[in-house]
């Protein structure tokens, strides 16, 4: 069976969920097929591994086919934690994965106190092999704002350490960082080139920090190369039996499941269940409980909404109730946390730090990150609705008015039953026979409405237009004659008219793709930052770049602060073919 297709027809057969797991494996050919999905492991390329109050910790993340070293298509989510000693996560965050590649950041606020704590990369499906698959850093964290300092604060003096594991493994020659200087002054700018010196051999995918090197006693982040060693014998597929509970791969996107139950908490075989994102940038997926009520999708395209909602296909029963349940979190148990510590003579260099760190984000409005548009977001799957603004009509109390009066090829019909249903017009040069007889979706703020009799008195002065798409439609297993998307002028349908019928699911959204603000004093531009203070630490940050045979060789700008002192021009990523990438260099600034 096709590696793509082995979870997809597990996911038919599923069966067996508890709260603690996503799915059980029943048979040992279950168990081969899962097998052939190789494993996962995650490298994290970071800013620095040194943070303070008010500055961010930035990643790209490099998600591998634990079987080849190369970057894996298997996951479309990566998940990024920052844990503390006391085991509590300070932060968690979802990132979209496109071919094995993310990014996302964390700014650090005053409520983290100093001390150590574990950076940890996974996806669903290298959970399976425990905590030594996922990706682990230290990250260590000086607070000066707060009294309680124990964690790090020894009172003596410390000698010097060695700040990096990679001194052993020397630097790759494959990928050359070249600056137009070795020196400069402030705000001026610096050209840099990645060169590759290796053809073929050195197309892949790369990051690129550009840091002040710290004066404290901290470990350097991990580079690519010291990843590629210590990850290099982790487990290459599923460590698991027959009879084993296990993580399921978002092989489609991020995956969500449930159970939909009776009035006796019996599982319900075989009910579809709608599942809406509601909002201007709607998703709808629809999924059929197995014979212990369980059901999953999977979300691919990108979201904004705060919430999920699921409901059942007729709009629920009295005796029916659905259940959406959370992917468990990670057992940190057992992980082991670094030893960074400060003296009292690291108290001048804590202090300049935390000042500059003040300044820069008493001027961050004007220095703001844009964030990337997301390009992927069309709740009609390229159809073209027709799109119709009540405030260009004469207004009338109710929809169902309006429809009979202003609406064009969408109208009432009365049912055998009694009952009322929406009805499109077919556009007739795609008119099928098969679907005259099916009512269309209708959908409000995005979400699914199964009983149109619900919608006929509803105020239509509360809405702002009404959209038609007259294409014959499929959604599951049903087929529907076009869609009807209504949208108040609020988007607070769900507010208005929310049914006990409905399960509710709070969305933490992805890590957003960002653009990020760097200073720049070109000519065209310096006189609006003349005046304002620059004390960046991070010069330049590039989270995603190829280098390949169909791209041209790029050379990145970026400009000095008014900080003097040595920065790292840092390097990371990995060939086509698995080979991990570590380059550095360094500028000066006086």
């Amino acid at each position: 069976m096709n590696k793509k297709n082995v979870i997809l027809a597990l996911l038919a057969a599923a069966s067996f969920v508890t709260v603690r797991a996503q799915y059980v494996i029943r048979s040992e050919s279950e168990l081969e097929s899962l097998k052939k999905l190789p494993l996962e492991k995650m490298y994290l390329h970071t800013n620095t591994a040194l943070l303070f109050p008010g500055e961010y910790l930035y990643y790209s993340l490099y998600n591998i086919n634990a079987a080849t070293n190369k970057l894996s298509s298997i996951s479309r989510m990566g998940y990024v934690e920052l844990v503390g000693e006391d085991l509590q996560t300070v932060f968690k965050q979802k990132v979209r994965l496109k071919g094995g590649r993310g990014q996302g950041d964390f700014f650090i606020p005053v409520s983290v106190p100093s001390g150590n704590y574990k950076l940890i990369g996974y996806t669903q499906w290298m959970k399976n092999a425990g905590l030594d698959q996922v990706f682990q850093q230290d990250i260590a964290i000086v607070n000066p704002y707060r009294t309680d300092q124990q964690r790090v604060l020894t009172g003596e003096a410390v000698d010097s350490i060695s700040t990096s594991e990679e001194t052993s493994l020397g630097e790759d020659r494959s990928i050359l960082l070249l600056t137009d200087r070795d020196a400069y002054g402030k705000r001026e700018m610096v050209s840099l080139t990645p060169r590759n010196f290796r053809g073929p051999l050195g197309y892949g995918d790369y990051s690129i920090s550009v840091r002040r090197k710290g004066s404290l006693n901290a470990k350097n982040a991990m580079r690519a190369r010291e990843f590629g060693t210590k990850y290099l014998q982790v487990t290459k597929t599923l460590p698991k039996t027959v009879n084993d509970s296990i993580f399921l791969p978002e092989q489609r996107g991020e995956l969500f499941f449930g159970t939909v139950v009776d009035s006796n908490n019996q599982p319900v075989q075989d009910e579809t269940v709608i599942l809406s994102i509601p909002g201007d940038d709607f998703q709808l997926k629809s999924a059929v409980t197995d014979r212990n009520g369980n059901f999953y999708a999977y979300i691919y395209k990108p979201y904004d909404a705060s919430k999920l909602l699921a409901q059942t296909l007729d709009g629920g029963r009295e005796d029916q109730r659905i259940i959406l349940k959370r992917k468990p979190s990670m057992n940190y148990e057992g992980l082991q946390f670094g030893d960074f510590t400060i003296d009292r003579k690291d108290e001048k260099a804590i202090l300049d730090r935390s000042v500059y760190n003040q300044i820069e984000n008493a001027y961050y409005s004007v220095k703001p990150d844009s964030i990337l548009a997301i390009n992927e977001k069309d709740p009609y799957d390229g159809g073209t609705p027709d799109v119709i603004y009540l405030d260009e009509y004469t207004r009338f109390p109710t929809l169902r008015e309006t429809l009979i009066e202003v609406v064009p090829n969408l109208w009432v019909r009365k049912l055998d039953d009694g009952s009322y249903s929406f009805w499109v017009r077919e556009e007739q040069e795609r008119y099928e026979k098969d679907f005259e007889s099916d009512p269309p979706l209708v959908l409000v703020d995005g979400i699914f409405v199964p009983n149109h009799n619900s919608l006929l008195e509803f105020n239509a002065r509360l809405i702002e237009k009404i959209s038609i798409l007259r294409d014959p439609l499929v959604l599951g297993s049903k087929k529907y004659l076009g869609m009807v998307v209504i949208e108040t002028y609020e988007g607070d349908y769900l507010e208005r008219m929310g049914t006990s019928k409905m399960a509710q699911y709070d969305l933490n959204l992805p890590a957003l793709e960002k653009n990020y603000f760097f200073q720049s004093y070109a000519p065209e531009t310096s006189g609006e930052y003349q005046r304002i203070p620059d004390f960046r630490y991070q010069l330049f940050w590039m989270p995603q770049f190829e280098i390949g045979k169909d791209t041209a060789e790029q050379s990145f700008e970026f400009y000095t602060s008014d900080v003097p002192g040595e920065y790292e021009i840092v390097l990371e990523g990995f060939t086509t073919y698995g080979k991990p990438i570590s380059t550095l260099t360094t500028i000066t600034v006086d």
